[in-house]
């Protein structure tokens, strides 16, 4: 088979104090995003009712509240989380609900699947990691919120997940900084709306997975933050990033390990060190932009 390589980058220099990147696509059509097994008609809106007992056009609300969680930015609300996650997994057709206005600090945990049905995590709220490097579990060195086997998800809405990352940007060449958002070993993944910040180490990580849409997103740390890349994705395929707005103190998106099938469409990066492929390339790469 022959190798397949397309690659187009249009530079715009923008005159807000800042140099800004938009990355232009000519070629891979929006319909082409379109195309992974991501339905749009699964999205659902933010709903009101605050307790997962609560339904709405037959999907079953649970809100990490109901499961305990303080959402005062300084009680661990860890146990809350994982408890949420339990019950929504298990359950068919189940909203995970992060209510908008509260703020809940989260340990490193893991999420895992497969679920009982798919699913909606509706992020309007603020999760916040440890401040501390030294408050962090070891047996969660590299990872903060890890999604793990997980097929046919959307996370979605207008909230925050922040690294807390300045105590380790202080301490740059510490090993094992974490990551902040991962989703690993999934399928079918749809990410929209969501603002991911201030990670320790790369904000978000797509890895050994297939068929994941990333719109709408926003990704920020500062310049000078050591290592913080954007989007990073690894050993996975098909994957489509659209009108994402990333600036960061490293790659805006780093391409690594024979990734195939990636599509870019409208990628603002700055500042940030643009787009990074290490080519470890199988016959089947292809990266279209």
């Amino acid at each position: 088979m022959e190798l397949f390589y397309v690659l187009f980058l249009s530079l715009l220099i923008t005159a807000h104090g800042t140099a800004e990147y938009e990355v232009h696509d000519k070629i891979a059509m929006l319909g082409e995003l379109e195309s992974f097994d991501i339905y749009e008609e699964d999205e659902i809106e933010a709903f009101e009712m605050p307790s997962w007992t609560s339904t709405n056009a037959g999907h079953v609300l649970v809100n990490v509240d109901s499961f305990g969680a303080n959402g005062d930015g300084n009680s661990d609300d860890t146990q809350a989380f994982v408890s949420a996650w339990k019950q929504a997994c298990s359950s068919q057709k189940a909203v995970l609900l992060v209510p908008e206005g509260r703020r809940y600090l989260v340990n490193a945990t893991k999420f895992e699947g497969p679920c009982a049905g798919r699913l909606v995590i509706q992020v309007d709220g603020t999760i916040v990691a440890p401040g501390e490097p030294k408050d962090w579990d070891p047996k969660f060195s590299r990872t903060w919120l890890n999604f793990h086997n997980l097929t046919s998800v959307i996370f979605q809405g207008k909230g925050v997940i922040d690294g807390s990352g300045s105590k380790w940007w202080s301490a740059s060449c510490k090993k094992n900084k974490t990551n902040a958002l991962t989703i690993d070993s999934s399928s079918a993944i749809r990410v929209k709306g969501l603002t991911i910040q201030n990670s320790q180490q790369m904000h978000f990580v797509i890895a050994r997975s297939n068929s994941v849409r990333v719109s709408n997103v926003l990704v920020s740390s500062p310049e000078d933050s050591p290592n913080t890349d954007g989007i990073h994705i690894t050993e996975s395929t098909n994957v489509a990033l659209l009108d994402c707005k990333i600036g960061t103190g490293d790659d805006c998106v780093s391409i690594v390990n024979a990734s195939s099938a990636i599509k870019m469409k409208k990628i603002y990066c700055g500042p940030g060190h643009g787009i990074r492929e290490d080519l470890v390339m199988s016959k089947q790469y292809a990266l279209k932009m």
